[in-house]
């Protein structure tokens, strides 16, 4: 037989040998997603082989989509081979170019875990997912097999036949085509979808390839069979799973090689010698570390796990592994099934409390992860009254109480909790404390972490002098650690980079800069040792420092450090840091070529990994605007705002609560620096984009820090001459003030709310005894704040309300 005619061309779908038909309903399904009003979504149409899943979606794009009316279609074929990084990357691409509609239509055999875990991940940007099953026959199967009859006679040049087709037990699409082709050879046409096979087979003795090369795995017995297409053939013919078992089992090497479907599906119908075989080999390879191969495999062994200790162990990595390929549903499953195994063995024996202990506490982070919020508390509340028991009973789990403490401050924190948070962390820093003190070979580090973190926390509420005092504390017990064991000295190092950068923010220029001082000095002693291990902890301690150092005076060292810090990376080949080193000096030296730079270097990045750059580009190109307005670069300024407000509004929302208290500040004053320019459309668009960002990070900051970008976007409103939405805006954030459950006569931030609505109410004459009345508790809370520039446009303006 000619080639062209081959059994394997004539069946082959992309030949298209037999014209699409049928599927009437499937379409309208598609075109309704097509036209749903989400803004992204993803959809997967999944069935078994030879359904006709690539034929659909061929015809969907080629018929029922027009790029210019209905956006970007990125359509992905056999899903599931693919690696959750490769669909990462063409998702990735959905974002590049505007934030215009996309449809993302994905084609698989199976769903599963691989499926939940891909469509968990595709849900981070911010695309709305479903699935759909593809029914693996037509609806008028007599007039496909009539179809398919006149096609391939004609291919073949003879007489079409008129019969009807078989019934065929199971039938795909792709079997009835191939009784079609059985009969138009004038071959006896069987139901038994084995002999067709068998029939179209002596017809060809070619390559075989597609589908037909599955089948034929069916119905021969090769030698050395390929083990991926073994694998997708025993999916369809079970038959074939022993053979599937030998040869996984015979030849252990040859798993490193199968594609990922392939694995994933001896997984799910091989032996449990098979299974274990896999295993032996996935589980150490770090290529399968977030695919739901291994969390796969691990329920399965579960299966054979009799004793209960094994059973909750074993549920316990199957929550990591699952945790870890984004299955974040399933993760909670099993963690719960853990707990309920610890809880069990806990009452038979109550020495198996810590173990019960611990796996509430994986649980707790567990919830977190699948944002089930309203159930961490409880579960890690009872994790601390756990431990606080056991602990009674035997002090030698003191530090198990100390840490459980700790870890449940930080998802206080993560729920917005703040004061909750500050207990915990509080009631930990105190145990490791006396833990320090009376074993601190053993405690001393702990106690210098915890007390790091309790300077954070009185950081952020404010509170700068205890904030400043604990930073000292923890410093002074790393020094002990790394004078008592040089092993720790890299910690040191790292600690004083983390309390300098602290002790910027906390206005301690001369602190900061002896502490940086410190870091650089230590850090270039063990640059000088380990180069490649220390010189870009180097860099970036030289970086802090500079900005220490135009705190302090503003002069030629703070130059020479901060391109100290370039060139260090620029010898490491770290674009990243490189790329943050760049914008140091673009603040430091005020040198819009390093601004410009970075931004190029993002821009690389970004086309290499769009998600993980995108926010630091983003940053770039704000601190470029900044710059250009500086050197009166106004028209460059202009189209650089525009390209930041746009690679804005492409980030997911997810990426925004991840890396929104990164992007608030540069924004910030970038929103800034437009409106002192009067640019004032784009300055209010860079501060709705900033607002938006903190109310995102409500759950997670202080209530102040979305309060105080609402008030100066009030600020950007009123420069643009949008008073009356100035004013508007400005009553939401007094409303918002009285709403946060703080003491308001201590807060001059509130006191310069009620000033702004008061001066926006006397500009527009709307309210203005009202106003009045708040403006002037305003000047009363500002006496007593000591806030003399603020307290003076109180009383302008309570001066100005009094006119009216």
């Amino acid at each position: 037989m000619d080639r062209a005619l081959s059994v394997a061309a004539l069946l082959d779908p992309t030949q298209q040998v037999v014209p699409f038909h049928g599927r009437e309903s499937e379409l309208h399904t598609l075109t309704l997603w097509r036209d749903s009003p989400a803004p992204q979504a993803s959809l997967l149409l999944h069935a078994q082989a030879g359904a006709g899943k690539s034929r659909l979606l061929q015809q969907f794009q080629e018929e029922c989509w027009d790029d210019a009316a209905h956006g970007r279609l990125l359509v992905i074929d056999d899903a599931d081979r693919l690696r959750w990084q490769d669909v990462f990357l063409l998702l990735q691409d959905t974002l590049r170019h505007g934030p215009a509609r996309t449809r993302v239509l994905l084609a698989a055999r199976t769903t599963g875990w691989w499926w939940s875990s891909t469509r968990q991940r595709i849900a981070d940007f911010d695309h709305e997912v479903m699935a759909v099953e593809l029914a693996a026959t037509l609806e008028d199967r007599e007039e496909s097999f009539t179809l398919a009859c006149q096609h391939f006679a004609k291919q073949l040049d003879v007489t079409a036949p008129d019969e009807p087709p078989p019934n065929i037990a199971q039938e795909t699409v792709l079997d009835l085509h191939m009784a079609a082709l059985t009969v138009v050879h004038g071959d006896p046409c069987d139901v038994n979808r084995t002999q067709l096979v068998r029939q179209l087979l002596k017809r060809d003795a070619g390559r075989k390839t597609g589908r037909i090369a599955e089948d034929y795995l069916a119905v021969a017995t090769p030698d050395t069979p390929d083990p991926d297409l073994l694998a997708r053939a025993a999916h369809r013919w079970p038959a074939l799973s022993p053979r599937l078992d030998e040869l996984v089992t015979g030849n252990p090497k040859i798993v490193r090689d199968m594609a990922r479907d392939s694995l994933r599906i001896a997984a799910e119908i091989g032996s449990t010698a098979t299974v274990e075989t896999i295993a032996r080999q996935v589980f150490r390879d770090e290529r399968f570390a977030t695919d739901a191969i291994p969390s796969i495999l691990t329920r399965r062994l579960l299966e054979r796990a009799d004793d209960l200790l094994e059973r909750a162990e074993m549920y316990g990595m199957l929550s990591a592994r699952t945790m870890l390929c984004g299955l974040r549903q399933e993760s909670v499953e099993a963690s719960q099934a853990e707990v309920g195994c610890y809880r069990e063995l806990a009452a038979r024996d109550r020495e198996n409390r810590p173990l019960l202990a611990d796996a509430l506490g994986d649980l707790g982070l567990r919830l977190i992860n699948a944002q089930r919020n309203d159930e961490v508390l409880a579960v890690s509340e009872e994790a601390i009254d756990l431990w606080r028991e056991i602990a009674e009973d035997d002090p030698e789990t003191i530090p198990h109480l100390a840490a459980a403490l700790e870890q449940i401050s930080y998802r206080y924190q993560a729920l917005g909790l703040d004061e909750d948070a500050m207990t915990a962390i509080s009631r930990a820093t105190l145990l490791f404390q006396e833990l320090a003190k009376n074993h601190p070979a053993l405690f001393r580090a702990d106690f210098a972490r915890v007390a790091a973190v309790m300077a954070r926390r009185f950081h952020v509420e404010g509170n700068r002098q205890h904030a400043a005092d604990s930073m000292q504390l923890s410093i002074a017990n790393w020094r002990v650690v790394a004078q008592e064991d040089p092993r720790f000295e890299p910690e040191l190092a790292r600690n004083l980079v983390t309390a300098g950068a602290m002790f910027v923010d906390l206005d301690r220029a001369e602190a900061a800069n002896e502490t940086l001082k410190e870091a650089v000095d230590l850090f270039r002693r063990l640059a000088l040792a380990h180069p490649d291990t220390f010189r870009t902890e180097l860099a970036d301690a030289l970086t802090r420092r500079s900005q220490a150092l135009l705190e302090l005076a503003g002069d030629i060292d703070a130059a020479l450090t901060a391109r100290e810090a370039v060139m260090l990376w620029r010898e490491t080949g770290d674009r990243k840091g490189l790329g943050a080193a760049l914008l140091n000096v673009a603040k430091v030296v005020g040198d819009v070529g390093a601004a410009e730079e970075a931004v190029e270097v993002y821009r690389e990045l970004v086309a290499e990994d769009l998600v993980r750059n995108q926010a630091d580009l983003v940053i770039a190109l704000a601190t470029l605007v900044e710059q250009q307005l500086l050197l009166g670069q106004d028209g460059q300024a202009m189209i650089t705002a525009d390209e930041c407000l746009d690679a804005c509004h492409r980030l997911p929302s997810q990426l925004i609560e991840f890396f929104g208290a990164k992007l608030a500040p540069p924004l910030q004053n970038t929103a800034r620096a437009l409106s002192e320019s009067d640019h004032h459309v784009r300055a209010v668009g860079m501060s709705e984009f900033t607002v938006e960002i903190c109310r995102a990070l409500r759950a997670r900051t202080a209530p102040t820090v979305y309060l105080s970008a609402l008030q100066r976007h009030v600020c950007r409103l009123r420069a643009a001459e949008r008073k009356e939405e100035a004013r508007n805006t400005a009553h939401i954030a007094v409303v918002l003030w009285h709403m946060a459950g703080l003491d308001l006569d201590v807060h001059a931030d509130y006191a310069d709310a009620l000033t702004i609505y008061g001066r926006l109410c006397a500009e527009t004459r709307y309210g203005t005894e009202k106003a009045l009345r708040l403006t002037r508790r305003a000047v009363e809370i500002l006496r007593g704040a000591g806030e003399p520039v603020k307290l003076q446009f109180a009383l302008e303006t309570v001066e100005e309300l009094s006119s009216w």
